[in-house]
């Protein structure tokens, strides 16, 4: 939990100073590629969260392999990381980014389940649905799972609605075990 409010401050500051430039998209575009690179490269990566290399190396070898080819507030967002041992905190620091970056342009992502693939249309009224209820733009991703037997279970951040047959079916069970 502590990880998390830390990566949470860090990526409020870069995505202040991100706004403050009308850079969002620039510097979304650097984390992103930021993960990746340290994902295809493992070496790099294992050296970045190595506590074993001190700071000052980690700065250097981090400027050269990083600084150059990405936007700069990245660049000093890393730099600091490195500068206070937080370094494995990034991809959190990345994923709260881009919660905010949603959160400032008006987008929710909602998780849908349903026991059959939707097809187009089902698909569109649920995202029109969806952002009537939210008042947002609606990022949809589906997922199918035939043990739902029917229905939808939709997660809305931290928001379950379950209208699923089995979610139904276990609410009535336990209301029948609790009579």
């Amino acid at each position: 939990m502590r990880q998390e409010r830390v990566a949470r401050r860090y990526a409020r500051a870069l995505f202040n100073a991100a706004l403050h430039e009308q850079a969002i998209q620039a510097v979304d575009e650097a984390l992103q590629q930021l993960l990746n690179t340290l994902q295809e490269q493992p070496s790099l990566h294992r050296l970045l969260v190595n506590p074993l290399i001190p700071r000052e190396r980690k700065q250097q070898l981090v400027q050269e392999a990083i600084g150059r080819h990405t936007h700069p507030l990245v660049a000093s967002l890393l730099g600091v990381l490195v500068d206070k041992r937080r370094e494995p905190i990034l991809p959190e620091v990345v994923r709260e980014f881009e919660e905010l970056r949603d959160e400032h342009l008006g987008i929710i992502r909602v998780q849908a389940t349903t026991a059959r693939p939707l097809d187009e249309e089902q698909q569109q009224a649920l995202i029109r649905s969806l952002e009537q209820r939210t008042g947002k733009t609606v990022l949809l991703s589906l997922q199918t799972d035939p043990s739902l037997i029917g229905g939808i279970v939709v997660r809305i951040g931290d928001t379950i609605i379950d209208g699923s047959v089995r979610g139904q079916l276990l609410r009535l069970k336990q209301y029948l075990l609790n009579a």
